[in-house]
């Protein structure tokens, strides 16, 4: 307990720690669910006063795809199945693969796979933090 007497606590009342669970990880999306959202691929959930306020991901199984303009449907279709075996070789059954509306493979992708979409139904931008 916090002598602080800010309404929303102090700083010592956060808790980050790694997963320890598929219980705690499902207590993790069962709660943010109630906020309308599903954390992608959490590896540490966040504590405030022992109750669970967040989540993040150190370590998300993401495919970051590129080809030329002008490659027929077919043969992109044989390097998405290409990529699907060696993910699913890696162990992932599940993973994200970016892309941008104005790509010409977003149809494709959009009629193949399903999307993860934020609560408000907004497109999702990914950042890119440098550390060097």
């Amino acid at each position: 307990m916090s002598s602080n007497n800010n309404k929303d606590g102090s700083l010592l009342d956060l808790e980050i720690k790694p997963i320890a669970s598929i219980e705690e990880r499902d207590e993790i999306f069962k709660v943010s669910n109630e906020w309308g959202v599903s954390p992608i691929f959490p590896t540490h959930v966040v504590r405030k006063n022992g109750k669970i306020v967040g989540s993040f991901s150190t370590h998300s199984p993401t495919v970051y795809w590129w080809m030329k303009p002008g490659i027929q449907t077919r043969e992109s279709l044989l390097v998405f199945q290409a990529c699907d075996t060696l993910m699913t070789q890696q162990g992932y059954d599940t993973y994200v693969i970016p892309c941008e509306k104005e790509s010409s493979y977003y149809k494709l992708l959009s009629n193949k796979l399903s999307h993860i979409q934020s609560k408000d139904g907004n497109d999702w931008r990914l950042f890119l933090n440098k550390t060097y």
